[in-house]
Order: structure tokens, then C-alpha cells, then sequence
């Protein structure tokens, strides 16, 4: 079945939609630290299957799945294996117009990459204050941003815009545990707010913030912790260029233990320069920065990367190029440059 084609039954249309993305990365070798490094070869990034469809005017669904699932017994092990499970999962009822109530298992908006599919980002990898740092690659670090949780939401989403601009916003209250938790971490759950601009080209800038009490450890020791978040981000293309940043500032407060408060921030800005050819060919740059703890004077990780993306549009695939030159915060450098080669179909 071809592309945007929709089954029909009664006023219900639908269509399947997927895509894979594999790379093959090479780290450097730190002589002093065991697990960065040594783990050269081919990844899965996702293996992404679902349907997208409608009851008329009246009510929209997105089902999703990923068979390249990061699954590890604990942090800095090198040694990982695929999992399979659930991505995208919602229903979306219409109120009025474009206002809709969403009931389910989604990102909200407080990632600003929340607006950059994974099939339109520019570079191999997600930001550093969103991807955080993976094992072998360096000290492994969880992002900042929550990722998918369950819950109910009031959303307006304008869509794509041709010219002008167009306002919308979302309102979600989420369980705000881990993405993966089958149910909420205790009995209070996540509020967030955000507000967008959509602009012409796919342009786009939204603002976010989160509060989240949860609560981490198992019993008799569980503990109380509340994550305040807020962040800002924005992509633009004028012409040839295309221009994207983004931040996300935490602070979290230990209710349990009465600890000091600990701050976090991420953030990172790109530029891409489209290069007129016959096949749709740009590089650009990146600088991404994350310190995920004000209680460590230690932690602060800078990426510099330079890539290069080619569009193949006849077969449906993208093909990606970066190199990446980290820097860690003296005190805990690393031998951990990387350079990622990357493949993409949209089936």
C-alpha cells in the first residue's frame, strides 16, 4: 500500500506508518576507564511500527511500537540488548476546531525536540540535555527531559504552516514516572503547560514547564524527590539555512532526606546549510552542553559535532555523517571522541 494511502470502513480511515534507523559508531578508546570505548559496531536506533488514523472529524489515534529498545541492569555497563515496546500510544477527541482532549501514553511538550521527528533531525543523535550520555560513550548520564509517560492532556496543535503564524498550547497532567513504569511511582501526579508558535516552513517556538513530585528506591527505603523543570526552544529555516536551540533548566528538591536542592541544565544550538544539488545534501553544526548536577563540580559534558545528511528520496532514505569531539569538565576527562555514520528508511 502506498504511502498516505488510507483504508476506509464506516468513516474510519487509517494508515501504517514505520521507519529504521542503524548506525555503525567508533569511540575512542579511554585508556583509564574499562567500559568507554570498546564497544565499536553496528546499532539499531529504532525500529519504529504503528498506524495513525481517524473517525472523521471527531476523534484521531496514534499506535506505536520499537523493537530497538536500549535495555541495561545498570548504568555504565557496556553490555546491552534489545527490547521491544510501546512508543506513541493515544487517542486525541475533538472538543472544538483544532481543541482536543488527548487520553494515553505520549511525550509532552516540555522536550523541545518533542517537535523534530526523528526522520527530520538533522544529526544522528538527539541533543545532549535530551539524549543525555549513553554508555561507552562516556560517564553514562540520563537526559533531562521525562520522556513518554501516561495521562490525560487538553492540547491545540495548529499544524504546519504555510504562511503566517498560528498559537497553540498543551495541558497535561501524566503519572511522571519512569517511561517505561507500568503505573505512577506514588499519588501524585505530573502537571506541565506549554505554548507554541507554529511558523511558516515548519518553523516552530514553544516554551514549557513541569512540575513533577515523584517518588525513587524500593521499600522500606523509598524517598520523595519533586523535579521543578522549565524549558524553551525554537527551529527556523530562512532560505538555506536552517536554524535550531534549545534549554532545559531542573531543579529538584529532596523531600525525604531535606538535602541540599540540586540544579541541572542542558541546552544546544544548531545550524544547517542546505547545498544546492541533485540530491538534497546539507552539513552543519552543533554545540550541546549538560550539567546534571550542581552538587557535583565535576559533571559538565560539552559535545561539538559536524555533520553531514543526504536525502535519497527515491528509495525513501536518509543517509548521515557526524563527527563528535567531546569535552569533559576537567577533573574526570575522557578519551571519547566518536564518529557516527548513519542510515534511514521510511517504509
Amino acid at each position: 500500500m502506498a504511502r498516505g494511502q488510507m483504508r476506509r470502513l464506516e468513516g474510519f480511515t487509517w494508515e501504517p506508518f514505520g521507519y529504521l534507523r542503524m548506525e555503525y559508531e567508533a569511540v575512542q578508546n579511554d585508556p583509564n576507564v574499562a567500559y568507554v570505548g570498546r564497544n565499536d559496531g553496528f546499532e539499531i536506533q529504532n525500529a519504529r511500527i504503528g498506524a495513525r488514523g481517524r473517525l472523521g472529524d471527531r476523534a484521531s489515534f496514534v499506535l506505536s511500537f520499537d523493537g530497538a529498545i536500549d535495555e541495561r541492569s545498570q548504568i555504565n555497563v557496556p553490555q546491552g540488548t534489545l527490547g521491544f515496546g510501546m512508543r506513541d500510544s493515544y487517542v486525541d477527541v475533538v472538543l472544538q476546531g483544532k481543541v482536543v482532549v488527548r487520553g494515553g501514553y505520549w511525550q509532552c511538550w516540555l522536550d523541545p525536540q518533542a517537535q523534530v521527528a526523528d526522520t527530520a533531525r538533522a544529526f544522528i543523535d538527539m541533543p545532549i540535555e535530551s539524549r543525555g550520555v549513553r554508555a561507552t560513550e562516556g560517564y553514562q548520564t540520563p537526559p533531562l527531559p521525562p520522556g513518554r509517560s501516561m495521562g490525560v492532556g487538553l492540547r491545540l496543535d495548529p499544524g504546519p504552516q504555510r504562511d503566517g503564524t498560528a498559537f497553540g498550547f498543551e495541558l497535561a497532567a501524566q503519572n511522571g514516572s519512569d517511561e517505561f513504569s507500568s503505573q505512577n511511582d506514588n499519588d501524585t501526579l505530573a502537571l506541565s503547560a506549554a505554548g507554541i508558535v507554529r511558523l511558516p516552513r515548519g518553523g516552530w517556538i514553544v516554551v514549557a514547564g513541569r512540575w513533577n513530585p515523584r517518588t525513587v528506591g524500593m521499600l522500606p527505603f523509598r524517598q520523595d524527590e519533586t523535579d521543578l523543570q522549565a524549558s524553551a526552544g525554537a527551529g527556523i529555516t530562512a532560505g538555506l539555512l536552517a536554524l535550531e536551540a534549545g534549554g532545559i533548566v531542573q531543579e529538584t528538591t529532596f523531600d525525604t532526606t531535606g538535602g541540599p536542592t540540586q540544579d541541572a541544565y542542558g541546552a544546544h544550538a544548531q545550524a544547517m546549510i542546505t547545498i544546492p544539488a541533485s540530491l538534497p545534501l546539507a552539513v552543519g553544526y552543533r554545540f550541546g552542553v549538560l550539567d546534571p548536577s550542581s552538587l557535583i563540580t565535576t559533571d559538565q559534558v560539552m559535545e561539538h559535532t559536524a555533520g553531514v545528511v543526504l536525502g535519497v528520496p527515491s528509495l525513501r532514505m536518509r543517509l548521515q555523517f557526524q563527527l563528535v569531539h567531546v569535552v569533559e569538565q576537567p577533573g574526570r576527562e575522557l578519551t571519547n571522541d566518536r564518529a557516527q555514520i548513519g542510515a534511514e528508511v521510511a517504509l
